[in-house]
């Protein structure tokens, strides 16, 4: 790499005077000045970060840690926001990747606070619940789709009661009384939120819900986590009276579901509504016909996080946001 001596001897002037360019001193002359910028330019040289900010001209720095998020096409969204907000606002957006590693975690938070970070956001790619060690007393932290046990740090996550209870409640007032539920793992944050929404949105149709109808639609097959969805779908659709509608944990069991369906000779809306949950749009978009299902609000998670990130008033009121994604009616539902 270049150094200052380099672009002083590129441009023949002094250090100091090159010094004197990158800090705008006002006593150089135009002409000067456009030399050292030529030098620069050819030399490749670019000014330290570190040295501009001890000199108070920092550009602002913000930092992403994510777990597995640049490996998820899905989640990615998360990133865009943050970088759309951090564009707007001239800020540089700086990512490290833990892969979930806690080690990993911690050398990326020291890697950025020697970038002299304003602030560190993490994300994960699914809701869930993390424990952090490090402080951050002079640095803000901003979690993104993820939460403590006790709340110490701006947090943003995505409402899932709610998604689920829109979800329902359209399909009710589609005329649907009778709705089976696949769920995720019992165990993820986001599962029983999602059935309390499906169990709120019956109740307030005063309608009652089947227990038999929420049914754990993946399993911990390696291979196949739908491995067992063909046999509770026969089960399903084998009942004296078939629900009129399946609410699917994501959009990845909607389509298996898709296909289990029509394979038993079933018509989707026809016979059956099938809707989703994501909004993973290669397939809710793709799918014949195309998919109902629930967005995760990622981009504007991302976008609030930002803003957090760079506005300090912002950082000092410690609590949880919940987002709603977006309900997007298409055409695998029908009303009956």
């Amino acid at each position: 790499m270049s150094s200052i001596k380099d672009v002083a001897a590129k441009a023949g002037v002094s250090v100091k005077t090159v010094s004197r360019v990158l800090s705008n001193y006002d006593g150089v002359s135009a002409k000067t000045r456009l030399k050292v910028n030529k030098a620069m330019e050819e030399l490749e040289f670019y000014p330290s970060a570190a040295a501009q900010a001890l000199r108070g001209q920092e550009k602002g720095i913000v930092c992403l840690i994510t777990e597995n998020l640049t490996t998820t096409p899905d989640s990615f969204d998360i990133i865009a926001g943050i970088q759309h907000e951090c564009e707007k606002h001239g800020k540089l957006l700086m990512i490290g990747e833990s892969g979930g590693n806690v080690k990993s975690f911690s050398r990326l938070v020291d890697d950025f606070r020697r970038q002299r970070a304003e602030a560190i956001i993490f994300a994960t790619v699914s809701h869930k619940e993390v424990s952090i060690k490090e402080s951050f007393n002079k640095c803000p932290l901003i979690l993104v789709n993820c939460y403590e046990s006790i709340l110490r740090h701006p947090t943003i996550l995505p409402d899932d009661y709610l998604g689920a209870f829109n979800l329902t409640n359209e399909l009710i007032k589609s005329g649907h009384k009778k709705i089976a539920y696949l769920t995720l793992f019992e165990e993820m944050t986001a599962t029983p939120l999602r059935v309390k929404g499906f169990r709120k949105a019956h109740q307030e149709a005063g309608l009652s819900v089947e227990d038999e109808l929420i049914v754990v639609g993946v399993c911990e097959n390696p291979d196949d986590e739908f491995a067992n969805l063909q046999g509770i779908l026969k089960d399903i659709m084998s009942m004296p009276e078939r629900p009129t509608a399946i609410c699917c944990g994501n959009d990845k069991m909607a389509m298996r579901v898709f296909m289990l369906i029509r394979k038993m000779g079933y018509k989707i809306p026809e016979t059956i509504s099938v809707v989703g949950y994501d909004n993973y749009k290669l397939i809710a978009e793709n799918l014949v016909p195309k998919l109902t299902t629930v967005s995760l609000p990622y981009f504007d998670m991302g976008q609030i996080a930002a803003q957090i990130a760079i506005d300090k008033a912002l950082q000092i009121n410690t609590k949880i946001q919940e987002i709603s994604g977006q309900l997007l009616l298409r055409d695998s539902h029908r009303a009956i």
